[in-house]
């Protein structure tokens, strides 16, 4: 290994160590109780993540501002996304008639496959009122993933929502398009 990928990796562990760490202080209001545990924790989070995702190249550090600006503006619209759509399913849930009509709705993959994706596809799941279903290619065949391949190319998802009203394929669109944002 040269020295140029040895620094590669020292710094990839240094900055993890230090997020994970900050993120750990502010779980425990920095109580030295918990030092070791931390220490502990911290450790083996940073070891896990560069076994995980190692680092690929030299951290390119202007593109930061820019991420860190769309990660906490994708950070609000999903608190606020959240939020909306809970107070939504709490008011669906407790009106009498309830007023749900589920329904699927298919929506097209605009991210490529990667990081990106896989992020938006979690947040999607964990806003109320609609989940992804599945991802289909084109045809409507389930795209799964085998090993190191699909079985089918996945370019559209299912979205199973409370009610077509929610418009689910527009909030995934926006979903998209923020997480684009953040990791650009």
């Amino acid at each position: 290994m040269n020295v140029r990928m040895v620094m590669i990796w020292v710094v990839a562990a240094s900055s993890r160590a230090a997020v994970l760490a900050g993120v750990w202080l502010g779980f425990t209001a920095a109580s030295p109780d918990y030092a070791v545990y931390g220490l502990f924790s911290v450790a083996s989070c940073t070891a896990l993540s560069l076994w995980l995702l190692p680092p690929r190249g030299p951290v390119r550090v202007r593109r930061w501002p820019r991420r860190l600006w769309f990660s906490a503006v994708l950070g609000l619209w999903f608190g606020g996304q959240s939020v909306r759509g809970g107070v939504d399913v709490a008011r669906r849930a407790l009106r009498r008639p309830v007023r749900i009509d589920p329904a699927v709705v298919t929506a097209p993959i605009d991210l490529p496959e990667g990081h990106a994706r896989q992020v938006a596809m979690v947040l999607m799941n964990l806003m109320p009122g609609s989940m992804i279903q599945r991802t289909t290619d084109r045809d409507g065949v389930t795209a799964q993933v085998t090993a190191d391949r699909h079985t089918a190319e996945p370019v559209m998802v299912e979205l199973h929502t409370l009610a077509a009203e929610l418009d689910p394929a527009r909030q995934w669109r926006q979903l998209q398009h923020r997480v684009r944002c953040a990791f650009d």
